[in-house]
């Protein structure tokens, strides 16, 4: 038996009918770049259809005068008005949903149409967490969010959204992780926004974010400081206004930074190390790699050749490499 509430109606409905500004169901960011919409539907026409909310009862005719809210298409909707449209628009409606029904719609029109960026995921599970427990969410991810979501997840998407905006658009750029959001909303708001600023400046991968908020943190505990105080330190500064717009490279400087001064022994055996290899004086295309913190006892030696000849080179330099003294006291633990 059919559920009256998914029975669908086309309308055309005249766009100064269309109200943009109520975006209760709205998932997806409003700063998007809409350039590359707006010329796709002037070239190819509207190919997936906006579905909007009637303010009543469904009329035909819409002659009442008011407003339809947006369930899902504010892009689509906002490309045609960029392409100076300004006629009726063919939308989807549902006369019979509710409110919990159009937050479905809403999500699962953009999550089966392609993947979710981390704010929208994030602002879809805040929007279901209106009329839903995470329980009953996570029954029916797979049918809103096209995968399946434990109850956990969900709490920690929930958390994520209490975090300032600022870090939503961090998430979507790639300058923090689901995982590093989740960790730092965990701490108190000027903590949280500490951390976001610093993300602002620098860009890491995943590991390396969580690897840059353990030091952080357990630096401020050790040093009795306040997070707060440790950011604002000169060094640290230093290294988030460094002239070089690589952020990359910002973030490797203030992940080498707050290794050494969190591990300071260990800081000094890597570069005792790294000056015994040195000494060996390598060959090009021959590399020898430490353990990652000298966590494990396994070392790498690394061949690199293009032909034969270099290969060749490259192996018979294992015979000077295995009697060179500084290879043993390497070793040596």
């Amino acid at each position: 038996m059919s559920n009256p509430a998914h029975e669908i109606r086309i309308s055309h409905i005249p766009l100064a009918r269309i109200d943009l500004a109520d975006t209760r169901y709205r998932i997806s960011r409003e700063d998007e770049d809409l350039t590359a919409l707006a010329q796709s539907i002037k070239e190819t026409g509207l190919k997936s259809l906006p579905i909007v909310r009637p303010p009543g009862e469904w009329e035909e005719s819409d002659e009442s005068g008011q407003s339809h809210i947006v369930v899902s298409g504010f892009k689509r909707i906002k490309a045609l008005i960029r392409n100076g449209y300004t006629g009726k628009v063919v939308c989807q409606t549902y006369p019979a949903a509710s409110e919990e029904d159009c937050a479905i719609f809403a999500i699962s029109d953009n999550a089966y149409q392609r993947q979710l960026s981390p704010s929208e995921l994030v602002q879809s599970v805040r929007l279901l967490g209106r009329f839903m427990e995470p329980q009953h969410m996570a029954q029916k991810s797979l049918t809103i969010f096209n995968t399946r979501f434990n109850p956990g997840y969900i709490k920690d998407l929930l958390k994520i959204g209490d975090l300032p905006k600022q870090a939503l658009e961090l998430m979507d750029e790639g300058q923090l992780s689901i995982k590093s959001a989740k960790k730092i909303s965990r701490d108190t708001p000027d903590v949280a926004n500490c951390f976001i600023s610093l993300f602002s400046r620098i860009k890491a991968s995943s590991s390396k974010q969580m690897e840059i908020i353990t030091n952080f943190l357990e630096i401020a505990a050790r040093e009795n400081l306040n997070p707060t105080d440790l950011y604002l330190e000169k060094k640290i500064q230093e290294i988030l206004l460094h002239d070089n717009k690589d952020l990359g490279f910002k973030g490797n400087l203030l992940r080498n930074y707050l290794s050494q001064r969190r591990f300071p022994f260990l800081e000094k055996k890597r570069q005792e190390v790294q000056e015994k290899i040195n000494s060996m004086k390598l060959s090009t295309g021959v590399k020898l790699v430490i353990p990652e913190n000298f966590e494990s006892t396994t070392y790498s030696l690394f061949l690199e050749f293009k032909t034969l000849d270099e290969f060749e080179t490259r192996v018979a330099s294992l015979d000077y490499i295995s009697t060179h003294p500084a290879l043993a006291e390497i070793l040596k633990r």
